[in-house]
């Protein structure tokens, strides 16, 4: 998945054996091109409908919300979080399910079940009903996105994976901002139909889910060999691709064996892992806390009409969107992961620190703006930064699913931290977030110089060998192995 360690592994001796292509440049480019244009776009729209299902009660709550079901004080808090209990529970069991019932298959359904319990959420009548809501939202959405990951790896090649990743998870921040749009136009809804805004916001949310997962149902393939958009030669040649990067190819959870059990449990094993999860941890506790929060943080602002506060929400999205994949696609131009996500965490921790250093309204606002421009850059680089350093396939494959399950963790803390209580300035939430931020970057700098120091002792010992004209027995494998280069 990671560009910086695929052209690091070709400047060595790796683990896999390669066939020669049998196609040209050209070929494969145009191949590529189709996945981009007709692949790529549909699933983010797809992903687009989970980060919109998700995000409704953040919009939902400027409406009376509250008070239509009788809650009060931190009920709210509650109801977010628990979206994030039945989130944890399903996220490795769906991916399980997608290797048995494939993506084209499984995505669909599961849009369909949480695009009908979005929908549900409209004849809420009191908060234990929200409760349960909540918590099957979160199950049923849980592991989309990893899911969504795992199948894009049957198309794409490991270096190219992570500015698709990147486009991807751009949809969900493209997703809240167009939120706060839709909500401004839907809430005004209220008393139609002797509906209230918020009624009406989960259900024209909710029922267009539902179609796109029929839609989706027909339009998805179920690999490179069955896309009806390529012809005979390129399915053959798709395939023949993505085998010429070796024969170990893509696996998730489900490929789990005899064989490869050992390779699974050395991700429990591997401190690099660990450390991995601690970071996503930290840059996922502000990302959850804007996700769910931020049209009531924008209320504080001077921005007392409810509906104007969701339309003034969108900005801060939009340039997160273009912030995400920019910064992306130069980590992978020039082949870097730590810099880069430390660069997008630093605008972050200036947009807290402004917030709790400004009064002034307008100045909070363009602080906020650089929070969640900065946040939301975190964890596609993080991504393929940790894939790119973890082998082989299978070790991988559960060092992301536990990566995912720290990140998703973060959303029982993110949930929170911004209580009613502390409106309208909110300082102990951002100051929990500048707190959390900050430790990230300490992190990412740690790791990055523990990384350089192993490349440079393995260099040296493979230098030693080589001096002292030495054949090297190496039994060790995938990212263990001396030649194997860690993508910094």
């Amino acid at each position: 998945m990671d560009s910086a360690s695929f052209e690091d592994e070709k400047d060595i001796k790796t683990t896999e054996v390669v066939n020669e292509p049998r196609f040209t440049e050209e070929q494969e480019r145009r191949i590529v091109r189709k996945f981009d244009t007709r692949l790529l776009p549909f699933l983010s729209f797809m992903y687009l409908f989970s980060s919109l299902d998700r995000s409704s009660l953040g919009n939902a709550v400027l409406d009376n919300f509250e008070a239509d079901l009788g809650m009060t004080g931190n009920q709210l808090n509650t109801a977010v979080t628990i979206f994030y209990v039945g989130f944890l529970t399903f996220q490795i069991p769906s991916n399980i399910m997608l290797k048995r019932y494939s993506a084209k298959v499984w995505l669909p359904l599961l849009m369909a079940i949480w695009g009908t319990i979005a929908c549900c959420h409209a004849a809420c009548k009191n908060y234990a009903q929200l409760l349960i809501l909540r918590v099957l939202l979160g199950f049923f959405e849980s592991g989309f996105f990893v899911c969504v990951v795992y199948f894009l790896t049957t198309f794409y090649k490991k270096h190219e994976m992570a500015t698709r990743i990147a486009v991807f998870w751009g949809s969900t921040t493209a997703a809240h901002a167009f939120a706060g749009v839709l909500a401004y136009g839907i809430l005004q809804m209220r008393g139609i139909g002797g509906l209230a805004g918020w009624q009406w916001l989960f259900l024209i949310e909710g029922i267009p889910t539902v179609l796109v997962s029929f839609v989706a149902y027909f339009y998805l393939p179920v690999g490179p060999s069955t896309c009806r958009w390529l012809t005979d030669e390129e399915k053959v040649l798709a395939v023949e691709r993505l085998e010429s990067e070796g024969p170990s190819g893509h696996q998730s959870l489900a490929d789990i064996n005899p064989s490869n059990r050992k390779e699974a449990f050395e991700a429990f094993k591997d401190w690099k892992v660990w450390f991995y999860m601690v970071i996503f941890f930290c840059g996922s506790v502000p990302n959850t806390s804007v996700s769910n929060f931020l049209p009531s943080i924008v209320k504080g602002m001077g921005y007392s009409n409810k509906l104007d506060a969701n339309l003034m929400s969108a900005p801060p999205y939009v340039c997160a969107v273009i912030v995400v994949i920019l910064i992306a696609y130069s980590s992978d131009r020039l082949h870097d992961r730590a810099f880069h996500a430390i660069g997008g965490a630093s605008v972050c921790f200036l947009g807290y620190v402004l917030l709790l250093t400004l009064v002034g309204n307008s100045a909070r606002y363009a602080a906020v703006c650089l929070a969640v421009a900065g946040v939301f850059v975190i964890n596609p680089v993080a991504n393929a930064w940790l894939t790119g350093n973890i082998a082989p396939s299978m070790k991988k494959s559960v060092a992301t699913a536990m990566v995912v399950m720290a990140n998703n963790s973060a959303g029982l803390v993110g949930s929170n931290i911004y209580l009613s209580t502390d409106a309208p300035y909110y300082t102990k939430g951002h100051a929990i977030n500048l707190g959390f931020i900050s430790l990230f970057i300490i992190l990412v700098c740690v790791l990055r110089f523990l990384l350089w120091r192993e490349n440079k002792a393995r260099q040296q010992k493979l230098d030693a060998i080589e001096a002292a004209n030495e054949v090297e027995v190496e039994g060790r494998i995938g990212d263990r192995r001396l030649d194997f280069r860690y993508a910094l």
